[in-house]
């Protein structure tokens, strides 16, 4: 009798466990035909919608590849790398295809029709009737208060027929009128956060009506330009349900273009909503693609997307692999992770794919858009791609082959785990930021600060591309350096970029061996400011026709070290830069809550205006009957508020500048 029970339980316990696999992998599985360049079939096991399901099955994987993927100890690394060259190159190209008339991407009225302004992104305007001589006369136009929430926006407004268009702080998107600061409509979205890092305006066809596009966390929206009503003709009423997209959409002919975090760039027909097709932004998947924790994770377009109109090729830029600092389990060179990607619309194809760092494990994804302009070299105008990143670097390729425009020196890592392996160490255009630390970046602020730093530093390891480890902590810069997300503005005309960037030391330990986990610390002296030389946030123009930077100034400011006669420290920021060909360059975005106006010639501060709280996004100027303004979003919060709460407030302001009478 307990013989037939236990082989009872045991057929039990096998049923049941049978069940829970078929369950699972029942909810775990996903079917799409469109992807271009992957199986239809994929399983995911994130997607267990079960908890105690998901858990089960993210454990037990765990285990498995805790076990599989164990350290192999018996290679001796030093070995390898005795003779190989401390760098090697990658000459520029002399051949280049004809250059197309970029400007005819742009809108020739000046209409800021898309956040970072219009397909090229090079959010860089040619009104100039604010200028370097009249700058002095700036003032405030309006105020507009959303009244709906407080914290961080970091999408651009769009600026068209009288309306600046722009999410707020509570989650609406809003119509103001660009002459008087009064509201017109808003929009509630199904979910949070929408049009997050950008929309756009469409003036429409003869099948179609004109309308905004945007997405939230839950899919992609068409939104009535007069009234803020869904345009019910598009889609499934006004929406499409897609996968998690942030950036601003493009349009190409009928083609509606998003990034997602599949990772995929999905395209729509923009008449009706209809899927085209997709592309996987991993590496290609013919057979049956699984996805779960020890998968490779990450590689999302999340910085933004550009497009040559012309030529119908998609640029995007990519984030790095996950988890950020450890990377045991995603083997290889993590393919179109921390890379520019250029994809053919028209002929559904990649042209081209550069990788800035292979197996990223320091979080130096590129954060921000691609920019598209034409660069003068040796009397030839290449059209280019310009790629700007967490490292510093500016990386400059040409439009349609991905060659480069000036030589690529690559370097050895400093590390055993990095001596085989080459990372870009750029010598033109010179990067905005070094990488590598090196003991001549502490704190020069003082002979006592120096030795504090100094005595700081002991049994850390710095260097060039050495990775995280549980056996030391690694001093670096941090994830949050570089070139941040809002990317820069472009003066197509000159060859001049603009861009702000940051330079903050941290300390990164894993917590152990086999585990994703760490510890970060800052790199901080006893007085709470970095243990480097400033400055820790700047303001750079760089002269891509040169490669070398024209001007560097610091951006920011602390009261307390100014009172010490510490003037040039800078701060961290990530506001955006917004360039004019009337010879300025604005800003705001640093923790002083400042508005700033550079002269783009030298970098000499012109003007100045408190704000009431930081801005997480670049300012943006247009034209209102024959006068020019400068909009700019003050709602702080974003990044600055998490890591600095004692300074750094939120709130939900948005102020128009215009010269005035006086």
């Amino acid at each position: 009798m307990i013989f037939i029970k236990i082989k009872f339980l045991i057929k039990l316990f096998f049923y049941l466990l049978l069940f829970a696999i078929i369950f699972g992998l029942y909810q775990s599985t996903e079917y799409d035909s469109t992807y271009i360049n992957r199986n239809s079939l994929q399983i995911d096991f994130n997607k267990i919608r079960t908890p105690a399901l998901k858990k089960v099955f993210l454990a037990t994987e765990f285990k498995i590849n805790n076990f599989l993927f164990k350290e192999d100890k018996s290679i001796d690394k030093k070995k390898l790398s005795k003779n190989l060259p401390k760098f090697k190159y990658v000459r520029a190209s002399n051949s280049f295809d004809k250059s197309l008339n970029l400007t005819a991407d742009s809108s020739s009225s000046e209409q800021w029709f898309r956040s970072n302004k219009d397909a090229t992104s090079q959010r860089f305007s040619s009104h100039k009737q604010i200028n370097i001589k009249n700058i002095k006369k700036l003032e405030i136009a309006w105020i507009y208060r959303s009244k709906d929430g407080i914290g961080s926006i970091q999408s651009n407004p769009i600026i068209v027929e009288n309306k600046v268009i722009t999410p707020t702080p509570g989650h609406y998107i809003v119509a103001i009128d660009s002459k008087n600061g009064e509201e017109l409509w808003r929009f509630k979205s199904k979910s949070s956060l929408p049009a997050q890092r950008g929309l756009i305006y469409w003036e429409g066809n003869n099948i179609s009506k004109p309308g905004i596009f945007f997405s939230d966390h839950s899919g992609l929206y068409k939104l009535n330009i007069d009234k803020g009503t869904l345009d019910l003709s598009f889609g499934n009423n006004g929406f499409i349900k897609t996968k998690l997209s942030k950036t601003a959409p493009l349009i190409i002919k009928d083609n509606l273009i998003i990034s997602t975090f599949s990772p995929s760039i999905d395209v729509y027909n923009i008449n009706n909503g209809k899927v085209k097709w997709k592309f996987f932004l991993k590496k290609d998947y013919n057979k049956l693609y699984v996805n779960s924790y020890f998968k490779l994770g990450g590689c999302n377009p999340w910085g933004g997307i550009s497009a040559d109109i012309k030529r119908e090729i998609v640029y995007i830029t990519t984030g790095n692999a996950q988890p950020d600092y450890f990377g045991k389990r995603r083997l290889g060179n993590n393919k179109y992770c921390n890379s520019i990607i250029a994809l053919d619309i028209k002929n559904k194809k990649k042209l081209f794919d550069f990788q800035e760092i292979e197996h990223d494990v320091w979080n130096r994804d590129i954060a921000s858009p691609p920019i598209l302009g034409s660069i003068n070299k040796d009397g030839k105008n290449i059209d280019s791609v310009i790629v700007m990143s967490k490292t510093g670097n500016i990386i400059t390729l040409d439009r349609t082959q991905g060659k480069p425009i000036f030589d690529l020196r690559f370097r050895k890592g400093d590390s055993v785990d990095t001596e085989n392996s080459y990372y870009l160490d750029l010598e033109k255009p010179q990067p905005v930021e070094n990488y590598d630390f090196l003991f001549s970046d502490l704190s020069n602020l003082s002979e006592k600060f120096n030795k504090e730093a100094v005595n700081l530093l002991k049994k850390k390891k710095f260097g060039f591309y050495i990775p995280p480890s549980e056996k030391y902590e690694l001093l670096t810069w941090t994830g949050y350096g570089g070139v941040p997300w809002t990317g820069g503005s472009y003066d197509d005309k000159n060859d001049i970029l603009y861009v702000n960037s940051n330079k903050i030391p941290g300390v990164i330990k894993l917590k152990s061996e086999n585990k994703k986990d760490y510890v970060y610390k800052k790199f901080n002296l006893s007085n709470g400011y970095p243990a480097t030389k400033p400055p820790w946030g700047s303001l750079n123009a760089i002269n891509l026709q040169t490669g070398l930077i024209l001007w560097k100034v610091p951006l920011g400011e602390y009261k307390d070290l100014i009172k010490k006669n510490f003037t040039a420290t800078g701060t961290e920021n990530y506001g955006g830069v917004l360039a004019t060909a009337g010879g300025i360059v604005i800003v705001a975005g640093t923790l002083d809550k400042k508005l700033r106006v550079f002269n783009a010639k030298n970098g000499n501060l012109v003007w100045e205006d408190n704000l009431p709280h930081p801005s997480f996004i670049s300012p943006t100027t247009y034209i209102r009957d024959g006068e020019q303004y400068i909009i700019v979003i003050a709602t702080g919060g974003g990044v600055l508020q998490k890591k600095y709460p004692n300074i750094v407030t939120s709130g939900d302001t948005y102020i128009a500048y215009k010269i005035g009478t006086n």
